[in-house]
């Protein structure tokens, strides 16, 4: 339950028909407001595009391939090479 203590704004968005009417069904379903739903799937949202923010610098520094070295030497090879440290 979203706590009252919290300073809010509102929004009003437009919807499709069929889209309101499966988060009326889906929020009744899970026993929780439309707002309660709306705002834990924006939080989900948001926490997930952190994270891939996060996680941006270290996509694609591991070749997961079949002829790639063992995980370790690929793991290693990548800290060496990505350190400015070790030049």
């Amino acid at each position: 339950m979203y706590s009252s203590a919290v300073k809010t704004s509102t929004i009003t968005i437009r919807l499709p028909q069929s889209q309101r009417d499966n988060l009326k069904a889906t929020a009744t379903r899970l026993r929780k407001t439309e707002s309660d739903f709306i705002r834990e799937l924006l939080a989900r949202e948001f926490d997930q595009a952190a994270f891939g923010e996060r996680a941006s610098e270290f996509v694609g520094c591991l070749d997961s391939s079949p002829s790639a070295p063992a995980p370790a030497d690929a793991l290693r090879s990548a800290i060496k090479r990505n350190n400015w440290r070790a030049t």
